[in-house]
């Protein structure tokens, strides 16, 4: 089912597909492995990869129409509503105040079904009630068998609180990041379905006016335990007492007092966990000629309690309609584990308002349950008791793929509109879970590829590349298992520029080879093959003749009309001039240099109107960060320094955190001596969010040892570690000369 407004996708053919495919993936960000900054005799190279991300992103926005849609469902930022009432939980709630106020951060931990959720939430409130000063994140994802990484757990914590990603780098970077957030007084960060300590282990201990609280199984593990110094609250089985107390609140008076023995074995035996109770009041509820003593004799004659459970949960799906057991069905065997009602409507293929009353149907029998963004699963307790879906689910996962393709595609043509940020930032993993799981027949697989279309433009965005990286290599796998080699060329391009990207030439240069015996023949490669060529060429040494001719023939193959494409191929013969020209200085040639370092100013400024005429400003700040180096090797300074600065603010405007950073390295590297103290601090503040490997970072910590001598020795070995990507492989005279001086440093032995 498509969304009001949304396209159709025209059928393509797989060579047409790759071009497009190929037309965002881009450099992204290259240019932390490869931007040199003002070492006289070595080469400056890195802006080649920043123009791919140009060429990507923009192409990929232009050729999406722009319609509007019912926007989508803001982020909550509070605690979710608490549960009224909360039966059994007074003491456990108490536990966890008193315990946060000493030690700032409390576990709650259970088992599945246990109500560690609505225990912590309560306990929240309790502690903060002021919603603008509460900040939740629920942890349970798309995927039902494996937890999130503690990476992609520190990233929504990030976005929770309002702070940069470009901060997830590192963990340590994460915390530090946390640690600001939470320095203002009376905050409370609540982390919901934590199934690992691992997950959470990474967070800041030093939020004294703060609270954290995590809350989930946490299941034990001898390699992963939670540390004895972290507050531990338990919230176990419920009392007898007070299961009765919450039957009561479900079911008649009446019934229960007329049977109170046999009221007070079922809960006993069979409901002391909070998610089971309710399911079965509910139960009870609808079946008011079931003596409890009945229920209780038919739970016994199940033997072991799990099979008793499993038991009462299929006489609860047998009562359902034909429609809420065969959407049961489809939900439960879902590749997501979470679906809005959009996509329910579109599993279904039936109207939306019956879609919603199936569902009411579910939620009311305690077989589904709405959770946080208003999504629904089926409940843990109830899986077991579900059948295969009958042989329409076919259909209806395609329907639910092309539903989620076609509202990707959508957005992904409104970036960076807030819509379209705040659609993504909700949706990216059921995306990334849908490009895992779901295998159509052959052929059918379309809607997976636009999909990965959409998710690499926005990762690409946010500059998140270990989720490129995981797109990328899911489409692979997707590619290879339906037999289709241009998309599985086109995934090991993308994975040839995120090992760029990650400071890995060696690994680029497999992927690019991959590719290559992909596509086997050279005249028919799309425009970008050719221009990942050039990249790979360029990180792995100084063919300089090669690379050239690569990118004529990117030119040759971009499309008629392509103005975007012919801006990104000015800004890279550009960049091999730079580069061409910083050679000659080192020979010694210094009138050719600097012929050459005009012609890339006439370039760059070619470019640079493309870049304006297109209006965005992604592209045209990597122009202004390339020119501005021009300006520097024609001894330009106020006007380099200039040129940073407004390239900076284009960066930091559009999303781009890392190109900010490589600006800052340039900028204080190109101070006069007199402000060494503020080129000093720009340096520090770049490393704490650098990357650890690539000649940016390896750079920072050169420029850094010359302000301050007395960490020299630490410099040096940061330095050279972030070089180390290129050990034992061929590397350009850029690497080599870095190399050497990091080396002359002085060393700790």
């Amino acid at each position: 089912m498509r969304p009001r407004g949304a396209r159709r996708p025209r059928d393509r053919e797989p060579a047409d597909r790759l071009v497009e495919f190929l037309g965002w993936f881009g450099g992204a960000t290259m240019v932390e492995i490869f931007f040199n900054n003002f070492l006289d005799v070595v080469p400056q190279w890195g802006a080649l990869g920043g123009g791919m991300l140009l060429y990507g992103v923009v192409s990929g926005v232009r050729r999406l129409r722009r319609r509007e849609l019912p926007p989508p469902p803001k982020q909550p930022r509070g605690l979710p509503a608490p549960v009224e009432p909360l039966f059994g939980r007074d003491a456990e709630i108490a536990e966890v105040t008193g315990r946060a106020e000493e030690h700032r951060m409390v576990v709650v931990r259970g088992m599945a079904g246990s109500g560690t959720s609505a225990l912590a939430v309560a306990a929240g409130w309790a502690l903060v009630p002021d919603p603008e000063r509460q900040h939740y994140v629920d942890l349970r994802g798309q995927n039902r068998g494996r937890p999130e990484s503690a990476r992609s757990v520190a990233e929504r914590v990030l976005r929770a609180l309002g702070r940069p990603l470009e901060a997830a780098t590192s963990l340590e970077a994460a915390a530090q990041e946390v640690s600001t957030a939470l320095r203002a007084p009376g905050h409370l960060l609540l982390l919901d379905n934590v199934s690992r300590w691992s997950q959470v282990g990474w967070l800041p201990r030093d939020a004294p006016e703060s609270t954290m609280i995590t809350a989930g199984t946490l299941d034990a593990d001898v390699n992963d335990p939670v540390p004895g110094d972290v507050a531990v609250v338990r919230a176990g089985p419920l009392a007898p007492a007070d299961v009765v107390a919450l039957l009561r609140s479900l079911v008649p008076a009446e019934r229960i007092d007329a049977d109170p023995a046999a009221t007070e074995e079922l809960a006993a035996r069979f409901l002391r966990m909070p998610g089971v109770a309710v399911g079965t009041g509910r139960w009870l509820a609808e079946n008011p000629k079931v003596p409890i003593a009945t229920l209780v004799t038919d739970l016994a004659k199940q033997g072991a309690h799990d099979l008793a459970l499993r038991w009462l949960f299929g006489l609860q799906v047998e009562r359902l309609s034909r429609a809420a057991r065969r959407l049961l069905a489809l939900l439960a065997h879902a590749p997501v584990a979470e679906l809005g009602i959009d996509e329910i409507v579109a599993l279904t293929g039936r109207p939306e308002r019956d879609a919603g009353h199936v569902m009411e149907e579910l939620c009311r029998h305690g077989l589904a349950e709405k959770v946080r963004e208003s999504r629904f699963r089926v409940t843990d307790a109830a899986r077991p008791a579900v059948r295969t879906p009958d042989g329409r689910g076919a259909k209806a996962w395609r329907r639910l793929a092309e539903h989620l393709a076609d509202r990707a595609d959508f957005f992904a043509g409104r970036l960076p509109e807030e819509d379209a940020r705040g659609w993504f930032a909700l949706e990216d993993r059921t995306l990334l879970q849908m490009l895992r799981e779901y295998r159509p027949e052959r052929g059918g697989g379309g809607p997976l590829w636009r999909i990965a279309d959409a998710l690499e433009v926005w990762f690409a965005f946010e500059q998140r590349v270990e989720e490129r990286q995981e797109t990328a290599l899911a489409l692979a796998k997707a590619a290879s298992a339906l037999g289709n080699q241009a998309v599985r060329a086109n995934a090991e391009l993308r994975l040839c520029l995120i090992a760029l990207t990650r400071g890995d030439p060696g690994a680029a240069g497999r992927r690019l080879g991959r590719a290559e015996r992909l596509l086997t023949d050279p005249e028919s490669w799309p425009a970008q093959l050719h221009l990942a060529h050039a990249l790979t060429l360029l990180a792995k040494g100084d063919e300089y003749a090669t690379v050239e001719s690569s990118l004529v023939r990117y030119g040759q193959a971009l499309p008629g009309g392509d103005a975007t494409g012919q801006a990104v191929l000015w800004l890279d013969m550009a960049v091999l001039h730079v580069r061409w020209g910083q050679i000659c200085d080192f020979q010694g040639r210094k009138e050719e240099a600097r012929y050459l370092y005009d012609g890339a100013g006439d370039l760059l400024i070619r470019a640079l109107g493309g870049a304006a005429s297109a209006g965005d400003a992604r592209v045209e700040a990597h122009v202004r960060e390339i020119l501005a180096l021009v300006h520097w090797y024609r001894g330009q300074e106020d006007e380099a320094l200039e040129g940073w600065a407004r390239a900076a603010e284009l960066h930091e405007r559009s999303g781009d955190g890392r190109g900010r950073l490589r600006c800052q390295v340039h900028r204080a590297a190109a101070l006069p001596e007199r402000r060494c103290e503020e080129a000093a601090g720009l340096l520090r503040s770049a490393l704490r969010r650098l990357p650890p490997a690539g000649v940016t970072t390896a750079l920072a910590n050169l420029h850094l040892a010359r302000l301050d001598p007395a960490g020299a020795p630490e410099r040096r070995g940061a330095g050279l570690a972030a070089l180390a990507p290129w050990d034992g492989i061929s590397e350009p005279l850029q690497v080599t000369e870095l190399r050497r001086r990091l080396e002359r440093l002085p060393s700790d032995s």
